[in-house]
């Protein structure tokens, strides 16, 4: 499924009980299997997002926008091995993401506010007309100006079915911090950004979701959420660190 150029896919969020995932992803591996990365499918994750100096993303989340745009820099287990460069699209009830790998320096530049690397890539042709997560961004930057609003941590177990191309995550620990400091520092200073006792599962699927996955989830139809990582996390570092969310 595609929409003006993007893949599509399905997401569907709920916030849930430990007691919820216990039971759900028992069951899940009767007809799941754990991600092949992390230990048993978990690792941890931290995200820098970036946003302009109005936070029009986190706003357009806020206000309840359908379509709307989130970028961030990505790391697994705070190793510098892998960084992920990630624009997100949401369209209604669907997700479209772009992806590059980007080098220390790339990271370094992009948390300056400085894309000029990329216009080098671009008139060079250097990657062949890849890295088009970079590429949009150069252009999103050039009228937003984009800087790092906020680190996103938290722990993830990842569950996948071939069938439907479905990706089961729960998330836990979310936690936020000051995009100041340096994401690969496991002493950076982050407090919890959602209440005790929850986590948030989330559901990613192509153009169908199997009928015993669907089965699965049906009971937790009312817990069924739109909350966004990023926002709870800009107003848990608004709160905490006496930070202004507009």
């Amino acid at each position: 499924m595609q929409f003006n150029g993007h893949k599509l896919r399905h997401e569907l969020k709920y916030i849930i009980s430990y007691r919820d995932y216990y039971e759900l992803s028992t069951r899940a591996l009767d007809f799941m299997r754990h991600d092949d990365h992390g230990d048993n499918g978990r690792y941890f994750i931290r995200s820098l997002y970036l946003d302009d100096v109005l936070l029009s993303d986190y706003n357009q989340k806020m206000d309840g926008w359908s379509r709307r745009r989130k970028y961030r820099i990505r790391i697994y287990d705070l190793s510098d091995e892998i960084i992920k460069f990630e624009i997100k699209d949401k369209f209604d009830s669907c997700i479209s993401k772009v992806s590059d790998t980007i080098t220390l320096d790339e990271y370094d530049s992009i948390v300056c506010g400085d894309f000029d690397f990329v216009s080098d890539i671009i008139f060079s042709n250097s990657d062949e007309g890849g890295r088009k997560a970079l590429r949009m961004a150069y252009v999103d930057n050039a009228m937003k100006i984009l800087t790092p609003q906020v680190v996103v941590d938290y722990d993830r177990e990842v569950f996948i079915c071939d069938e439907g191309n479905v990706r089961m995550t729960f998330d836990m620990n979310l936690r936020a911090g000051l995009a100041s400091g340096d994401i690969f520092d496991p002493e950076l200073l982050t407090v919890p950004a959602y209440e005790e006792g929850c986590l948030i599962l989330e559901v990613k699927y192509d153009d169908f979701l199997p009928d015993y996955i669907r089965h699965m989830l049906r009971p937790l139809g009312r817990w069924q959420s739109s909350q966004s990582k990023y926002a709870m996390c800009c107003i848990a570092q608004a709160n905490y660190f006496g930070r202004n969310v507009y």
